[in-house]
Parts: C-alpha cells; structure tokens; sequence
C-alpha cells in the first residue's frame, strides 16, 4: 500500500493528503466549516436568526376590517369573517405581500370588497395562497387602482360584484373564479360582474373562469391569456380582449360569444365549443370567435357547435387552418364561417363578405368536418 493511499483511509473526509495540504494553505473551506459558529454565544454572528428576522412579517388580526398601512410582508393565521358596509382588508400603502396562507376571507350578504386597495395610484401589490368568497355587495379582490399587482392561487367564489380586479400590468397565475357577480349593484362601466378584469400590458396563465354573469376573462390591449378556461358566462363572453392581444391554448365554452378580439391580436390553438345560449335572437349571435376589428391572425382554432363558428366584422384579417364543424342552423343557413366586409384573406385567398366560406381543396385555407 502506498503512502498517498494510506494517508487517504486515515483521512475521513477522504481528501488526497497533497489536496488537503493545499487547500489548507490557501483557505478553502470545506462542508463542516459552515457549521461553525463565527462567534461567540453572546456575539451577534453567533446567534440564529428567527423567522421573523429572516422574512419580517406580520399577523393580519381580528376583528376585520384591517388596515395595511406599511409597506411590508402580511400574513393570515386563520380564516376570517367580514360584516355588513364593511370591506375585509384594506391595503392602503405601496409594495405589500399579502399571503393569506391556505385560509378564507369570508363575507356576508352586505359587506363590501373582500380586499380593496385604495391608495390612487399604487403598485406592487402581491395576494396569493387562499379563498375570498361570499362578499356580497362587493368585488373579491379590487385593486384595480394598482399596476404591477401580482395575484397567483387564489380562489374567488359568490362574490356579488367581480372576482379578482387589477390595473395595468398584472400578471396572474392559476387563479379560479366562480359564480361571481349577481349582484344588481355591479353595474357601470368598465362592468363591475366580470370574473377576471385586468388592465393593459396583463398576462393570465391557468386560469380558471365558470358560471360568472360577466365576461370570464376580461383585458385591455397588449395582453396574454394562456392556457385558460372560460365557461358558463351564458350572458357574456368567455374570454374578452381589445388591442395586440394573444389568446392561446385556452378552452371556452356555453358563454353567449366565446372569444372577442379587437384589432392586430392573435387568436391561436383555441378549443371554442357549444357558445350563443339563444340561437334566435338574431341571426349571428353567439360566434365561438368574434373578430370586432382589423388585421387579426385567427389560427389552428377548434371550433365547433356554436350558433356561428367564426364572425369577422374588421378588415384584413387572416384566418387558416382552423377546424370549424356543426354550427347550429340558423333559418336556412350553417354559418361557420361568417365575413361582414370585404378584404379579409381566407387562408391566402381574398375574400368578400360572405358566409359558410370553408373549402377542404387547399391546406391553408379552414377546414370544415362534418
């Protein structure tokens, strides 16, 4: 046995003796000296650091409402109770996390909103992890005064007005907003009974929308929803967008118009299904895809059992390679594909104001199954 592979069975750490040699020498350390305490007991650099020195917060406290006023980390400790005229708390200062921590924020029949921001303007408000239900004369959560306002994992149910509101450029994440807005007081507009409503510059991913009176899913230009689910808004639209807005890979279906876009806007890979709640009360209702403005791109989209499968009311849009089937007969007709005007490319041809415009002959052009 030689030396080297003698000394390195004495060393317990199992360090080559010359490595060893040199990394002492030049002051490496190793795993075990982490451990170490660099001071004494009764030093500062000696002691541990409590939760509350490592991620300062603090305790949201009965009786609600309560009042933020600090900028500053909050947290719940248990679910807890609004009351009539009332909101449940009320962030009135910039840059808040709010954790509510797996527990509820529960309204009554005449309270307010669930969370209200009201400081004009504010941003950076981040709300996550816990329910916000029964409010019933206000939203879930308002802060539609704020910007940069993060919500992710909330769950907002029965709220009388909206669920979760934002301003401009809010990003939202695997959020679920059910039965909200029947509330006869949340009227107005913007529309106070929209599921989600968020302003410009907005992204929504995994989202959920179902059986809200309003819009599922509302935004303003320059936005993204991806990823969602928007349905049973049988009086509204599922998913609503205006301006360089992109909707992807998001199931709608049963609201009275499924997907709305305004101009320039990308409508991609798309489940839209069984949209338009009354057939007869007009001869386009209910498109699974309204295109209200101009140079849109509508594309691989799967569309089918809607009232109308696609209506195009702008100009210079491109619509291929969408799979359109079974839209409901109207009179005589089977409107899958509905063009108000003129100039809009069909696959890549021209086409004028027309319906039932689907062709199989050319692999950029729609597609209609039977």
């Amino acid at each position: 046995m030689s030396k080297e592979t003698e000394g390195n069975m004495q060393n317990p750490g199992r360090i080559p003796i010359i490595t060893l040699i040199l990394c002492i020498s030049a002051g490496c350390l190793f795993a075990d000296d982490y451990w170490i305490p660099k001071g004494g007991p009764n030093e500062e650099a000696g002691k541990m650091k409590t939760m509350e020195q490592v991620e300062p917060r603090t305790i949201v406290t009965n009786p609600l409402p309560y009042y933020i006023t600090n900028s500053g980390s909050f947290y719940l400790t248990q679910s807890m109770n609004g009351s009539d005229g009332n909101y449940g708390i009320i962030i009135a200062t910039n840059e808040v996390k709010l954790d509510l921590n797996g527990f509820s924020l529960n309204g009554t029949t005449g309270s307010l909103d669930g969370i209200k921001v009201t400081l004009i303007p504010s941003d950076n408000i981040s709300i996550r992890n816990g329910v916000i239900r029964n409010w019933g004369d206000g939203f879930g959560v308002n802060a539609t005064s704020a910007s940069d306002v993060v919500m992710q994992d909330l769950k907002a149910f029965r709220n009388g007005w909206g669920g979760l509101y934002a301003g401009q450029n809010a990003l939202l994440e695997r959020c679920s907003v059910y039965g909200c807005g029947s509330s006869t007081n949340a009227i107005g507009y913007p529309p106070k009974n929209d599921a989600i409503q968020v302003g410009s510059f907005s992204t929504i991913i995994d989202c959920k929308a179902r059986g809200n009176t309003g819009t599922g899913i509302h935004s303003y230009g320059h936005s993204r929803v991806i990823g969602c689910t928007a349905v049973l808004s049988t009086g509204a639209t599922g998913i609503n967008l205006e301006d360089y807005c992109t909707v992807k890979d998001c199931t709608v279906s049963q609201n009275k118009i499924g997907i709305s876009v305004g101009n320039k806007s990308r409508v991609s890979e798309n489940t839209v299904g069984d949209n338009g709640n009354n057939p007869w009360a007009g001869n386009y209702n209910g498109p699974g895809i309204f295109i209200t403005g101009d140079n849109n791109v509508i594309e691989r989209n799967i569309i089918s059992y809607n009232n109308t499968g696609i209506k195009v009311s702008g100009l210079g849009n491109l619509i291929m390679n969408n799979y359109i089937s079974k839209s409901r007969s109207i009179g005589s007709w089977n409107p899958d594909l509905y063009i108000v005007n003129s100039n809009n490319f069909i696959g890549g041809a021209m086409s004028t104001n027309t319906y039932d415009e689907v062709t199989n002959s050319n692999p950029w052009m729609n597609f209609k199954l039977p």
